[in-house]
This record gives structure tokens, sequence and C-alpha cells, in this order.
């Protein structure tokens, strides 16, 4: 979700390994009840932007984030919201006031994980400037503060659906890392999402050797896990309006028209591995 300065794309379809091996369910959240469960999860409530120029406050309403139906909902709306500046943990009391909302949700401090398959069905919304994320960052810092410690993006995606010169529907899994933010990299690989409204499930198979990303079960990029990818780390979903990525890429900037959208996650699986 936060974005590294070189792109590398490693490994190929033929490098692709194989799922394999019986596979035991360690934790899953089905969205079967009537609110978030906060056994499970809790929500952001910060106007930080993510260190990527976002446009949004994260707030914890039902406007923003709504669990019924079997579904958690994360809805992004034109709406004036102040709130604070930094994300939890940071001492600041700067305030500062956003004309976008939306909703984020992680599992820091309930669960975290390592190494397994972690398998999200979700439906991603389509709209200019919208930017949907299932990605994970470290349980703790044992390599150092961002980015030496890490960051894997299940999958994320912007400007779907939008129709330009040169615009792709596509999804995107990438591990992020390095000395300092200024050499942070970011190594991806993407596919095809197709059809863009529909329900496709993300997943990461993550082994002490490899991580392999597959959309709807078929695997499309693949990376060695070398550290600090042998650490604990958590899940955040979450539904960005606005950024360096999207605001620069398709038709530019925040279309106030796809507003409001909505991120729709079926449910949540996590999967040991022997």
């Amino acid at each position: 979700m936060r974005r590294g300065r070189l792109a590398i794309l490693a490994g190929g379809l033929a490098a692709l390994p194989a799922t394999a091996g019986a596979q035991t369910l360690i934790w899953s959240d089905e969205f079967d009840g009537a609110r978030l469960d906060p056994a499970k999860w809790t929500a952001s409530q910060d106007c930080w932007g993510g260190g990527n120029d976002e446009r949004q406050c994260y707030v914890d309403d039902a406007q923003a984030l709504r669990v019924a139906d079997g579904m958690l909902r994360i809805t992004a709306r034109r709406r004036a919201v102040t709130g604070r500046a930094k994300p939890l943990g940071d001492p600041s009391p700067e305030r500062v006031s956003r004309r976008y909302a939306s909703g984020r949700v992680q599992t820091r401090g309930l669960a975290s994980f390592r190494y397994g398959r972690i398998a999200v069905r979700a439906r991603l919304p389509a709209g200019q400037g919208l930017w949907p994320a299932i990605w994970m960052l470290p349980e703790h810092d044992n390599y150092g503060p961002y980015p030496r410690s890490g960051e894997i993006d299940i999958a994320e995606a912007v400007n779907l659906g939008v129709r330009c010169p040169g615009c792709r529907d596509r999804v995107q899994g990438a591990v992020h890392h390095g000395p300092s933010l200024a050499a942070n990299r970011m190594w991806n690989g993407s596919a095809r999402l197709a059809p863009v409204d529909g329900f496709h499930v993300f997943a990461l198979d993550w082994t002490p050797e490899r991580m392999t990303w597959s959309l709807d079960g078929k695997p499309y990029f693949s990376q060695p896990a070398r550290k600090p990818f042998d650490q604990r780390f958590h899940l955040i979903l979450n539904l960005a309006v606005g950024g360096r990525w999207p605001e620069i890429t398709g038709r530019k900037g925040v279309d106030d028209k796809a507003l409001p959208a909505t991120l729709e996650v079926d449910w949540v699986r996590v999967y040991d591995r022997p």
C-alpha cells in the first residue's frame, strides 16, 4: 500500500510453484455477525494518508464500516471530516480536515501470521482515484522501522473500470523493503482483473522459501521469501481515496462521481501449511 521508488518484476509464470499439501484453517472471519468483531479487528481513525498523500480520513462509523448479510463493506464517500493528522501511536496533537471519509481495519495486536496461505474473497470498487488494498505490515519492527521490516501487498488496484488510453484493469501483488524511505524498493507482479465488478479470491501462499500470489486460484507472481519476510505480519483491509499512484495514472485525480464506492469483503481465511 505504501509505495517504493523502484518497481522490479521478479519471477515468471514458468517459475511459479504449484500449491500443494494439506492446509488447516487457523484463522478466519466470515462476517456473519452484525458488527465488526473486536476480537479480530480494530478500525483506524486518522487522516494521515499512509505516507502516500491520500485524501481520506479513516473513520469508525456505520457510513464507512458495516457488517451485514455475511459481508464487510468498507465505503468511501465525499464527506468533510476532521481528525488526527498522524496515525495512532504518534504523539502529535495536530489535526487536519479532509473532504473524503473511508474505512480501514487491521488485525494488529490481535492476529499475526508467518507463512501459510492468506486468502480473501472480495469485490473491488471501480472509479478514478479509488485505491482498494488487502495487505500486511510487520507485527513487530524486528529489522527496524518502515521500510526495513517490510510490507506485503496481497492485492491492490487503482482506477479500475476507467476507460482511457493505456488504462488496464489489473490487480497487483508486491513486497516492499529497503534500508530507508529514500531507498524503499518494490518487487511486484500483476494480473488482469475480469470481470471488474465481480467477486474474486486474492491469495498469497507464503513458505520459508517462496511467496506466490494468485488470482482465483491461478498464480501470477512469485518472489523468494528472503529477509525481512521471515517474521510475523498482520492483515489490513482498506479503501483509500486518491494518493500519488491513482492520481497520476488513469484519467488523473479523483472523480467524485465514482463515490460513494464500496470494497466488499465476503471472507478472510488463513491456513497453516505442514
